[in-house]
């Protein structure tokens, strides 16, 4: 009997001990994962948590220990040495460095990095700095750029990216002319008459200066912050506008790099039917060397190159076909001292190197793209290296058709162009890179005043002038016709007109000759046309 009253007295002082036994866990921050002895006990919502005293604890050493993601854990030891044991354990965990990284256009810009307590980090973008979770300031301040200052939150444990476009200070433009108050035009777009005196973003810019029906131009890099003027005389009325147009072209070739000029005289205005028949019947009669065609096996795809108003054929043309494809290009050279017909010469015979070398049946549609690149590439690199001496400075368009299995794959530079024509109407067309263009896709110029603008002549990409290509995937059917064209075509026949001369041809040839006929009372260029009929 005593036996069990001492069993239920120790029973009874013992499960009174227990509940009686708290260790009160406080965390910083709150929400912590708490463990004893590696046994997870919950977390401490609103930073606290009660974890209730077991017996096989008493008279031992437990650890507590508390993690968070993004801080570093900690630990601590207590002892516990009797059943009524209280204990209030506090944790003030150290969250992890965070990381910023931060770039910068242009690179190597000065930044300094402060943050709370006075903290303060000093580099050259691009940088990469661990920090202390917080606030932190960016300051970035570089010669002829606008200051530029943020604020970021550093985070434990997570990497915070600044890529930042800083801002060139305006450069200074002063114009002049003789005689003064010529209109002004920057780019293609009116600025206002001289003198005049603007304040313009950096970059490349064409100055043309007109007056009385006569003008004169020029090119210039804008620098930040600096201030460059300019003076140009206009020609009285009557001086040869071609010597102009070759300073022009000496200029902008071998000065900017970038804007292109491509020279030819006046475009004629329309004329009727019988006055067109007549002029065609000269030209075809006092033409030395009018054409060139190429066409394939099967009579699907002709192409010619009419020399039409020169005196000089600069524009060639490919007809190529493949085992399971068809390769098309028309290339409009551009140049002085017939530089032009060896660029435009240049860029076919590379694309057609590329290609019978390369070219695999089965290749796919990327690979295709690739070839094109390729091809494109080495072009451009081989009339870099040809131009030299009385051909510095020369270039051609390249627009370039792969026909296969239902798709056309389109590769162009420059002006020359890409057209589907499918039931009598334009489905796809390539884009220009010209400055017209440019104007059109800011909204600046209408399709109307795009057609009879100043500047209209003036390409941003040519291949030996400056690089670039753009790419175009077309589905084709039976009865489409693919047509490429110089801009001795298409800027002197509208497009209604060719849309109709083509949707009418009784074949490829048919069409060619058609448009080209169509052409050569109104052209004052060479004209090339290439053309599949489906």
């Amino acid at each position: 009997m005593k036996k069990a009253v001492l069993l239920a007295f120790l029973f009874l002082l013992f499960s009174n001990s227990v509940e009686a036994g708290i260790i009160e866990v406080i965390t910083f921050p709150e929400n912590a994962s708490v463990y004893v002895n590696g046994e997870y006990y919950g977390q401490s919502e609103n930073g606290q948590l009660n974890i209730t005293i077991k017996l096989e604890w008493i008279y031992k050493p437990i650890i507590i220990r508390v993690t968070k993601e993004g801080y570093s854990p900690q630990n601590k030891s207590i002892f516990i040495f009797t059943t009524e044991y209280y204990a209030r354990v506090e944790f003030n965990l150290t969250p992890l460095n965070g990381t910023l990284y931060v770039c910068s256009n242009p690179s190597h810009a000065p930044v300094k990095i402060i943050g709370v307590n006075g903290y303060e980090f000093v580099g050259k973008t691009p940088l990469n700095v661990s920090l202390k979770p917080g606030n932190y300031t960016i300051e970035i301040i570089l010669k002829d750029y606008l200051p530029h200052s943020t604020r970021v939150e550093i985070l434990p444990n997570e990497t915070e990216s600044l890529s930042i476009d800083l801002i060139p200070l305006n450069g200074t433009l002063v114009i002049m002319s003789e005689p003064t108050n010529a209109s002004v035009y920057i780019n293609g777009s009116f600025k206002g008459n001289t003198p005049l005196n603007l304040s313009v973003e950096p970059g490349k810019y064409i100055i043309n200066v007109t007056k009385d029906n006569s003008w004169n131009a020029t090119s210039i890099i804008i620098n930040p912050n600096k201030t460059y003027s300019i003076h140009l005389i206009i020609p009285k009325k009557g001086l040869p506008l071609g010597l102009i147009l070759v300073i022009l072209l000496v200029i902008v070739g071998g000065g900017v790099g970038v804007y292109f000029t491509k020279f030819r005289k006046d475009r004629g205005e329309r004329v009727n039917h019988k006055e067109q028949e007549r002029a065609l019947k000269n030209i075809l009669s006092n033409t030395v060397k009018p054409y060139m065609t190429m066409k394939t096996p099967d009579e699907r795809t002709f192409g010619m190159s009419h020399v039409g108003g020169r005196e000089n054929n600069e524009d060639n043309l490919l007809v190529l076909k493949l085992q399971d494809a068809c390769l098309l290009a028309v290339a409009d050279g551009l140049g002085g001292h017939n530089a032009g017909e060896v660029a435009s010469k240049i860029a076919v015979d590379t694309l057609k190197e590329v290609f019978e070398g390369e070219y695999s049946p089965g290749m796919s549609d990327k690979e295709v793209k690739e070839l094109l690149m390729k091809a494109y590439e080495e072009a451009h690199r081989r009339i870099k290296e040809s131009a030299v001496g009385e051909r510095e400075g020369m270039g051609t368009t390249l627009v370039t058709a792969f026909m296969r299995d239902g798709k056309a794959i389109i590769a162009n530079t420059g002006d020359s162009k890409a057209y589907l024509i499918r039931d009598g109407k334009i489905l796809e067309r390539t884009k220009d890179h010209s400055l017209v263009q440019e104007l059109l896709d800011k909204g600046e110029i209408t399709e109307e005043e795009a057609k009879r603008h100043p500047m209209r002549n003036i390409i941003t990409k040519a291949l030996g002038v400056d690089f670039g290509v753009d790419l175009y995937e077309w589905e084709i059917r039976e009865g489409d016709i693919l047509l490429l064209s110089s801009d001795g075509l298409h800027d002197y026949v509208e497009e209604k007109r060719i849309v109709e001369i083509a949707s009418k041809g009784k074949s490829a040839e048919d069409i060619v000759r058609g448009l080209i006929n169509e052409a050569l009372p109104v052209t004052k260029d060479n004209i090339t046309v290439v053309c599949l009929e489906l």
